[in-house]
């Protein structure tokens, strides 16, 4: 007798289907999450980590800027001290100047010349004073263009005035006004 199989087969077979199928996108859908999440987790870890490092980049960013402002106010404070080294060592420099100034006025003052008044502003030197004659006046400056110490000599007044007259002789004085300037020979020169 042939056997007849009466039970709904088709039917089992649908469900035995529908649940593997349920299955396998259970399995997908879980693989596909954990895999969308391990990507998320990666690229999560790689932005903390280039964060980490902007971070540290940052401070060390700061800590550069630090040691730069620190160093433009050293070396405000090392041209100040520059500065002051050359002020100090134009100083040094000039100090025997006043000597060789008044050393080469004696030596360079003509007889019958007197200074009433001198000024100094810088290297500049104005003087005026008084001689016996133009003559005496023109032999200054002569002396003065010789003169290692002081040079550029430039008359700015010179007045012919008639005083001291006595009734044998007439004595004209001239006043003058004139300006020089003091320079420091080379170093051959002085020695």
């Amino acid at each position: 007798m042939p056997r007849i199989n009466l039970l709904p087969w088709r039917e089992t077979l649908k469900k035995e289907r529908e649940i593997r199928f349920g299955i396998i996108t259970g399995i997908s859908l879980a693989i596909t999450g954990l895999v969308v999440l391990s990507v998320h987790l990666y690229m999560q870890s790689l932005i903390d980590y280039q964060q980490s490092r902007n971070k540290y980049l940052e401070t060390q960013i700061k800590e550069a800027d630090k040691k730069i402002e620190e160093i433009k106010k050293l070396e405000k404070d090392k041209l100040r001290l520059i500065e002051r080294m050359d002020v100090i060592q134009q100083l040094e420099e000039s100090r025997p100047q006043i000597v060789h100034l008044f050393d080469e006025f004696v030596k360079q003052v003509p007889e019958g010349v007197y200074f009433t008044t001198m000024k100094q502003k810088g290297d500049k030197i104005t003087l005026e004073g008084v001689a016996q004659s133009n003559a005496r006046v023109s032999s200054l400056m002569t002396n003065i263009e010789k003169s290692p110490w002081l040079t550029n000599p430039t008359i700015g007044v010179i007045e012919t005035t008639n005083k001291g007259a006595t009734n044998y002789k007439k004595h004209s004085i001239s006043k003058f006004k004139l300006e020089v300037t003091l320079t420091a020979p080379k170093k051959e020169e002085t020695s």
